[in-house]
């Protein structure tokens, strides 16, 4: 493989694949990541150590002032790297067109949805096909253009999600796909010049916020904890409040068919701090939370604040639609909310 490639990568989540293709021979010219130290977790969530882990692997590190590519001293040091390619592997920004520009045989993206990737494009896909209980998840290798996830398609692959799956080992399994796929087109460049473009309508999934992620306890058990492994870390969890004090859930599974109390109420505290909280067919059992408060503790008949799912997700498709109203919402997210 003589191809120099120069990757953008902020988070964990894509530093698997790059690590796996780093291993397998990959001429990695330089990675392009940020000041680890300085993110806000939740406006990036799954920020990522890049710098760190760069030095482990022996490949060169540009920490970046500027998330969007746009600064003139981000412009000056990435210019002074020689590559042919360059690969986005885990950046939540649009590459900026003077970047594209620059690599000489294009810019090799990633995007996937339960729908493909004209099905599903935009914010967060892994997140949303979890959260709608999704079963399988298709991804694309393309080539970037102005457009969002518009470019002419190189290579797909898909994964299958099981009922104990999270987002986390949602993103192993794409790992995995997209180190192949990534590796393949290394091994065999041609497959750049056979790319073809998306055809169809396209439709997409909206961003979400820390905030969207709110406790709806009544709701069924399963989706409640179906919500809870799409949010885990390294996003923000799912929220809820007792008191004004914010609780989140990290981990958490049904428990049985039987209430003992009010729906959101906390009905029985376990000697490990696990607790039980009514849902509305059956009790919930969190097994990992954390608070803003330090000193929170739960107690048997606590009432915890609950958030209704589909006027979060009226509000999230609101958001987007004055934002983009010229890119109309996943079918699957609209079905929900009419």
């Amino acid at each position: 493989m003589t191809l120099k490639v120069l990757v953008l990568c902020s988070l964990e989540t894509g530093w698997d694949s790059v690590v796996s293709v780093a291993q397998q021979g990959a001429h990695i010219a330089a990675v392009i990541g940020l000041d680890h130290d300085s993110c806000d977790q939740d406006k990036v969530s799954g920020v990522f150590d890049v710098e760190k882990s760069c030095q482990k692997l022996g490949v060169s590190f540009i920490k970046v002032k500027d998330y969007s590519l746009r600064a003139r001293e981000d412009k000056l040091a990435i210019s002074a790297v020689s590559y042919d390619l360059i690969w986005v592997a885990g950046w939540q920004r649009l590459v900026p067109e003077w970047l594209i520009e620059s690599a000489r045989m294009g810019v090799l993206g990633v995007h996937g949805s339960p729908d493909g990737i004209s099905g599903g494009r935009g914010r967060s896909p892994q997140n949303w096909a979890l959260l709608l209980g999704c079963t399988r998840f298709d991804i694309a290798l393309f080539l970037i253009r102005k457009g969002v996830d518009d470019g002419p398609v190189i290579l797909e692959r898909s994964f299958f999600y099981n009922e104990s799956d999270d987002i986390r080992s949602s993103y192993y399994k794409a790992s995995l796909l997209i180190s192949e796929m990534v590796l393949e087109v290394l091994n065999h460049p041609g497959r750049l010049c056979s790319a073809r473009p998306q055809s169809g309508d396209s439709f997409y999934f909206p961003q979400r916020l820390p905030d969207d992620g709110r406790v709806d306890w009544f709701q069924p058990v399963s989706v409640i904890a179906r919500h809870c492994r799409a949010l885990t870390r390294p996003y923000p969890g799912i929220r809820t409040k007792c008191n004004g004090i914010v609780l989140r859930v990290w981990q958490c599974q049904p428990f049985d068919d039987r209430m003992n109390g009010a729906v959101g109420q906390i009905s029985t505290v376990f000697a490990d701090g696990c607790f039980l909280v009514n849902c509305a067919d059956g009790r919930l059992l969190v097994r990992e939370w954390s608070s803003d408060d330090a000193q929170w503790e739960p107690f048997a008949n606590m009432l915890l604040e609950s958030v209704p799912f589909l006027d979060q997700l009226s509000r999230v498709v609101e958001r987007h639609t004055e934002k983009f109203p010229d890119q109309p919402v996943s079918d699957r997210i609209c079905r929900l909310v009419i």
